[in-house]
């Protein structure tokens, strides 16, 4: 096996459970490609399942989702290993995919998004699709591309994972669902239609000419929402756990606080509130108003991320005092200094003394 899924803090406690059909269908496309799947199930810390699963006369009312979730990740990383084992070529591993969404966390949009994971797939070779983005009108078809000979049904497996798994980073990574209008594989169905179901929520086509995602194309433009902390609680059971919601239930500030911060990073200007309310599909006026409720506007959220970007600068000391205004994008350095003393009641230079003790001692 390619890697051994860590057994804690896989999912978080759902009340749905999943049927033993999907269970079952997995086990089955293990059973075929030679593999022992009550070996499976114990090495994936299941083997209260064994019985249940194993033994089709046994009734069983469906599996925990922490179960399934572990059950699907060992399924998986057996079958996509026996695939690329077919074309010749080295698998895609957890560290693989964690790298993946390290590198993608801090693009700007969705669209960025997709054009740095496509970069990443050319990058790494065969062990993972390169991605096509297509739009005709306001539909966005995005496709995934195999270069696979050989389309069994741990290919399908394999592939219809890779499907699900952007389907769902992406979500997760602009804090929305985003409603799919279609799916396909280049497959004929080898899953029980229940297991494709539930593995990819939406009616898909077999047959056709790529695998691929449709999607309404105005969520291209939908900025990245998600955080390095909130990544790495994804990480602890990402991809596997498809219950995971995508949407976020942050505050608008806290969103709106992150994007600032992103774009600044990366030498942005801070997105005007024309600009924002088109990304969030609320109107300027809504915009305003929520903040207010929440106690903050826009002019706080831009000085609050001005002021984090500015101390985090300055606890690097090969960075001079005007290079850091001029990142925090202040017309000169004498109105940097003015501000920052407004924000900390002391100088930049001041400031970094007395904290570079401590970030030297880290």
């Amino acid at each position: 096996m390619t890697k051994r899924l860590n057994t804690k803090h896989l999912s978080r406690p759902v009340a749905a459970r999943v049927s033993v059909v999907i269970a079952r269908d997995l086990l089955r496309v293990v059973h075929e490609i030679g593999e022992d799947p009550t070996a499976l199930l114990r090495q994936a810390g299941l083997p209260h399942l064994v019985a249940p699963l194993i033994n089709t006369t046994t009734v069983q009312r469906g599996l925990s989702q922490e179960d399934f979730t572990r059950l699907y990740a060992h399924c998986t990383w057996v079958l996509d290993a026996q695939a690329a084992r077919q074309e010749g070529r080295e698998p895609l591993t957890k560290a693989g995919v964690d790298m993946l969404c390290h590198c993608i966390i801090t693009c700007r949009t969705l669209r960025d998004v997709i054009e740095r994971t496509d970069r990443f797939s050319e990058l790494i070779g065969p062990r993972a699709g390169r991605l096509r983005l297509k739009i005709d009108e306001a539909v966005a078809r995005l496709e995934m591309a195999t270069p696979r000979r050989v389309r069994n049904a741990s290919a399908y497996v394999s592939d219809l994972t890779g499907l699900s798994t952007y389907y769902k980073l992406f979500g997760w990574l602009i804090g929305e669902d985003i409603p799919l209008l279609g799916a396909a594989m280049r497959y004929p169905p080898l899953l029980d239609e229940r297991t494709i179901s539930y593995l990819m929520p939406v009616p898909m086509q077999h047959g056709a000419p790529e695998n691929s995602l449709r999607f309404p194309a105005a969520f291209l433009d939908r900025p990245v929402l998600r955080s390095h902390h909130e990544l790495e609680h994804l990480l602890e059971r990402f991809p596997f756990d498809v219950e995971q919601p995508q949407s976020l239930d942050a505050p608008l500030s806290e969103r709106i606080l992150h994007l600032f911060g992103a774009m600044l990073a990366s030498g942005e200007a801070p997105a005007t509130a024309v600009q924002l309310a088109r990304q969030f599909s609320i109107s300027v006026a809504t915009l305003k108003r929520r903040l207010a409720d929440e106690g903050t506007s826009l002019v706080q959220l831009k000085t609050e991320a001005r002021h984090a970007l500015a101390t985090g600068l300055l606890a690097d000391p090969r960075l001079t005092i005007t290079e850091v205004g001029r990142r925090t994008q202040f017309s000169d350095t004498s109105a940097f200094r003015r501000a920052f003393q407004q924000w900390t009641g002391t100088s930049p230079s001041r400031w970094r003394e007395l904290h570079q003790p401590a970030v030297s001692a880290r």
